[in-house]
């Protein structure tokens, strides 16, 4: 899809306003556009599905919040970094658990996620009306807009844990919501990526790079599975298996899409590790699902945050004052910890793909202008000067985001199997040992107990180093584990990050929807 059309629809519907007819557009100027002269054709159907994609990219409403950056702070891969305490303070407090409630950064994630929630509620309230030529067209559409609210309250869900459940757009009267049990949200999440998984094709065609296919919500209801199992369960209490329809998805049931998506997707492992980043990679084979971002726009600026179409992470994730012939400067944020680092082995290649080490590549910069710096930033999407943006050079860095990708839905499989199929999961292992090593390397073997879980989380964090995965892979096992973890990337101040679990991992209810529900909103255990 367009990035053009990213921006068109949303604009309008930001201010209440729709799309329409090719004939309208001639005979009608853009500000009569109204509600209720749109959702009348499948384009109109379109243009509104794509306005919810549009979320997707929104990285800045309030505070700076790209997802995987956040994630990234939040666990032992990373601080939070920038030139000092007081640049953006709320991802600071966030890096050391100790967020105020009224901090932007946690206003910001809430505020997107429930704008494209809202969005996807109404189209789906709309769809029934537009008479469509091609049904199998429309339920791929309602797959899709599925799909996306899906995919946006699991990350409320990881998040804030306590959110509201909305499925409708609400009246006025109904504004005042309260949280809904997690359980239920879940139940829907799963609800929504089940149809999307019965419903979406197999296939997208690089003209549509960027909407989701069935093997997207496989792998993600996979990913919500393994969550709900480890977190739900173990830390939010929650007792009742993930269900659909009163229908219990069952671990077999997870496992069957896992190994439908590796056998029959198509999609198969990148030989070269380094070849699944930067601009010239994109949309790989390897590549399940990835947020598509672009550097050509002209919309997006300092006053419009979300109308640029770049990954934020890139410019926020460069050191500071940079002179050098490969590598651009940034603004100093999540720099990798040196547990990180560590965590590598002796040989493994995925390390200088990860990991920029300024030491080893003698990066030309000011270390004392970096706070909490260790010498190590994240490579995948470190800004290069070859890939420079002409327009808004420091917001419409045009690195896509990869959500989620084969070797994840391997290693999940792995987990998946290691209680009752220790051939298989050691197979789905070994494919992305031998990825990383060569085909002759002989992979440690799994057992079924914690030491293959050990196994398998260390493959894991090395894999998918700056991804945004860690830190919801520790609280999967558990606030003692994720405390353990995170207090040993720790050290003396600056790098004073130490977890709290009275929060249970949780960001704090942001006040301000808490003053707008009437406190009818409950803040979340561990903050004031």
């Amino acid at each position: 899809m367009t990035k053009i059309k990213y921006f068109a629809v949303t604009l309008v519907l930001l201010l209440g306003m729709g799309s329409c007819s090719q004939d309208f557009l001639e005979m009608e100027p853009l500000t009569d556009r109204v509600e209720g002269n749109f959702y009348k054709t499948e384009k109109d159907a379109f243009e509104a599905l794509v306005s919810i994609y549009d979320v997707l990219q929104w990285q800045s409403s309030y505070g700076y919040h790209p997802w995987d950056l956040v994630s990234n702070v939040l666990s032992d891969d990373a601080f939070s970094g920038g030139s000092g305490p007081g640049d953006r303070p709320g991802l600071n407090r966030m890096g050391k658990f100790s967020s105020y409630t009224t901090d932007e950064e946690a206003l910001g994630l809430w505020k997107d996620r429930y704008s494209g929630i809202y969005r996807a509620n109404i189209f789906l309230e709309k769809i029934d009306g537009i008479q469509f030529k091609d049904e199998a067209l429309k339920d791929r559409y309602i797959a899709e807009a599925r799909f996306l609210r899906g995919y946006f309250y699991f990350e409320l869900v990881q998040f804030y844990g306590h959110v509201p459940l909305i499925l409708k757009t609400l009246t006025t009267s109904e504004y005042k919501q309260s949280q809904a049990n997690p359980a239920d949200v879940y139940n829907q999440i799963a609800s929504d990526l089940l149809f999307a998984w019965e419903k979406l094709p197999g296939n997208i065609s690089a003209a549509e790079y960027g909407r989701v296919s069935k093997w997207a919500a496989g792998a993600m209801l996979a990913r919500v599975y393994l969550f709900h199992k480890g977190y739900g369960k173990g830390v939010l209490g929650i007792t009742s298996d993930l269900t659909v329809d009163n229908v219990p998805i069952t671990e077999s049931n997870i496992e069957q899409i896992v190994d439908d998506i590796i056998n029959l997707s198509g999609h198969a492992l990148v030989p070269n590790f380094a070849d699944l980043w930067g601009v010239n990679h994109e949309n790989n084979k390897e590549s399940i699902f990835e947020i598509q971002h672009t550097d050509k726009s002209n919309w997006g600026d300092w006053g419009w945050r979300n109308g640029t179409e770049g990954n934020w992470t890139v410019v926020m994730s460069g050191f500071r004052d940079v002179s050098d012939p490969i590598y651009d400067l940034g603004w100093g944020f999540q720099p990798a910890s040196q547990s990180l680092a560590n965590e590598f082995e002796p040989g493994d290649p995925r390390f200088s793909v990860s990991i920029l080490d300024a030491a080893a590549e003698n990066l030309v910069y000011k270390p004392q202008n970096c706070y909490q710096h260790t010498g190590y930033a994240f490579k995948k999407y470190y800004p290069k000067k070859a890939d420079k943006p002409l327009s808004n050079p420091d917001l419409n860095w045009g690195y896509n985001r990869v959500v989620i990708r084969l070797a994840d839905v391997l290693l999940m499989g792995a987990e998946l199997y290691l209680d009752n199929d220790l051939l298989k999961a050691q197979g789905y292992y070994e494919q992305v040992r031998k990825r990383a090593f060569g085909q002759s390397h002989v992979a440690p073997t799994l057992t079924n107990d914690q030491n293959g879980l050990d196994l398998i989380y260390h493959e894991r964090r090395v894999e998918f180093a700056g991804e945004g995965i860690r830190y919801w892979d520790l609280l999967r096992r558990g606030l003692n584990y994720a405390q353990q973890k995170i207090d040993a990337a720790s050290s003396a101040s600056p790098y004073d990050e130490t977890f709290k679990p009275a929060t249970k991992g949780l960001l704090p209810i942001p006040q301000s929807e808490i003053s707008i529900s009437g406190n009818i909103l409950v803040q979340n255990e561990g903050y004031i």
